[in-house]
């Protein structure tokens, strides 16, 4: 039987049912890039060194190439260059309110960044040392009507700049120079206690995404053209609040609520689509962050962080597909560098061809931001599927069970594939030992189960520095 014939179905909606092609853990591996291959993909390595020191929940790419990264807690302000080096540029100390970062938008020559009471701006020539911080930065360059404590998000539409705080849309708008600052109340009200937390840019019109409080289970989803009153559309969910937004091109989708649901968006009403796999309850929650998404190679990619108890593994997901010929499938394809649970992932971007990635590892109290580091495979990948019934039925044990596994070409130097199988409730898995088969090319026959009713195979991959192995095809069969 197929456990694997070159058409990827994602990961299973659980360990006991799932599409064709599925896996119950599918970790680090590129299933998109040549299809019908299973690959390694490349490693998140930290980027930032030591210099990032907090958690940067807002992140931009600026026209010139350069990058910010913007503390949530601490107001400070680290500059990448285009080279990849690394500085503290500027430490904000708002007049008013919490100094954490809480939205950032470059809008018509100028950075601008909101704390909990105080928008700030520099113009964008002024970004490159502290020194230039220092003289050009004006801070409390507006105030805030609400003084939202977690949420300021911004998006661009008709040569403005739109900003949520709490109930209220607050606008910059004018020519260059000459900017102005409108707070909110003559522009889009949505009513307390509803409070804005993500919002994206929807062909000429504005999504906004709303939150009320973890325990209520109302949110919403609006259609706005940034100018009337009232918003074009909305529709209610019952989650706790809309986290993010995730663009596919044309499309969108919404991540909501606590236990991993994802909606697709049809430009009036949000459909529900996929759950992230895992053990949901009251005290296992995860969620995406409103800046942890960006388009990698043309796939949606997202990362999820945990809340509590870690009801799933954690890092950047993909949801995605080789083209329109294939299904769109969900898959943890890139593991951050810090750990797999007790992560927060606070931003992404995607500069050019690579991935950069902000988080805070719990555990270790460390913070960082990764880069895809094109020298070296991610080491620690692997595949295990849910359970398997041998033959299709289960009211007797089976003997003489082996796996194949057809490689795409032979291994390289120091490379291999360590297969393991599980027996429904045993606790562990036991290391099968693989034979090159000399008669069928580059396939490897692992050694005989016996006493089988169900089990779980798991498949890990050796990789030597930027080496690593490529498989096809994948069955068992009995003897």
């Amino acid at each position: 039987m197929n456990i694997y014939d070159g058409k990827f179905g994602g990961l299973s909606d659980s360990k006991h049912s799932g599409l064709a092609g599925s896996f119950y853990r599918c970790v680090g591996l590129d299933f998109h890039s040549k299809p019908g291959k299973i690959k390694v993909h490349q490693a998140l390595a930290k980027d930032s060194a030591t210099t990032v020191t907090a958690l940067c929940k807002v992140a931009l790419t600026v026209s010139s190439g350069e990058t910010l990264w913007f503390s949530f807690t601490s107001g400070k302000i680290w500059r990448r260059s285009t080279g990849g080096t690394w500085l503290l540029v500027h430490t904000t100390t708002a007049a008013a309110g919490a100094h954490g970062c809480l939205g950032a938008m470059e809008h018509d020559g100028y950075i601008y960044w909101a704390t909990q009471s105080r928008l700030h701006r520099i113009p964008i020539t002024n970004i490159a040392t502290a020194a230039h911080w220092t003289a050009n930065a004006v801070e409390d360059w507006a105030t805030f009507a609400n003084t939202d404590l977690e949420f300021h998000p911004m998006a661009r539409m008709f040569n403005a700049l739109y900003i949520g705080d709490a109930h209220y849309v607050a606008k910059v708008s004018g020519v260059t120079g000459s900017h102005a600052f409108e707070d909110g109340s003559t522009i889009l009200n949505l009513r307390s206690p509803n409070r804005i937390k993500t919002m994206i840019d929807y062909g000429i019109d504005i999504l906004i995404g709303t939150f009320i409080h973890a325990n209520v289970n109302k949110c919403e989803v609006l259609r706005w053209d940034a100018e009337s009153e009232t918003p074009t559309s909305r529709d209610q969910i019952d989650e706790n609040g809309i986290n993010a937004f995730i663009r596919d091109d044309n499309h969108v989708y919404v991540q909501a609520g606590r236990a991993g649901s994802i909606y697709y968006y049809n430009g009036e009403l949000l459909l529900p689509y996929k759950i992230i796999p895992g053990d949901w309850s009251p005290t296992k929650t995860a969620q995406v962050n409103p800046n942890a998404t960006a388009t990698l190679f043309k796939r949606p990619v997202f990362g999820l962080s945990n809340i509590a108890s870690n009801p799933c593994l954690e890092g950047v997901y993909q949801l995605g597909s080789y083209s329109k010929d294939y299904n769109k499938v969900l898959s943890l394809d890139f593991p951050i560098s810090a750990d797999l649970s007790d992560v927060e992932i606070g931003s992404i971007l995607v500069v050019g061809s690579d991935l950069l990635v902000s988080w805070y590892d719990v555990g270790s109290s460390a913070y960082g931001v990764d880069k895809l580091n094109w020298s070296a495979k991610y080491a620690s990948a692997y595949l295990e599927t849910g359970i398997l019934t041998p033959f299709n039925y289960r009211s007797e044990l089976k003997n003489a069970v082996k796996i194949i596994t057809n490689y795409a070409k032979a291994l390289p130097a120091s490379c291999a594939i360590v297969v393991k199988y599980k027996r429904k409730y045993e606790a562990g898995f036991t290391t099968m030992v693989g034979v090159e088969d000399t008669t069928l090319v580059q396939n490897v026959v692992s050694e005989v189960i016996n006493k089988v009713a169900a089990l779980q195979i798991k498949f890990e991959f050796t990789v030597n520095a930027n080496d690593a192995p490529e498989i096809e095809f994948i069955e068992y069969l009995d003897k």
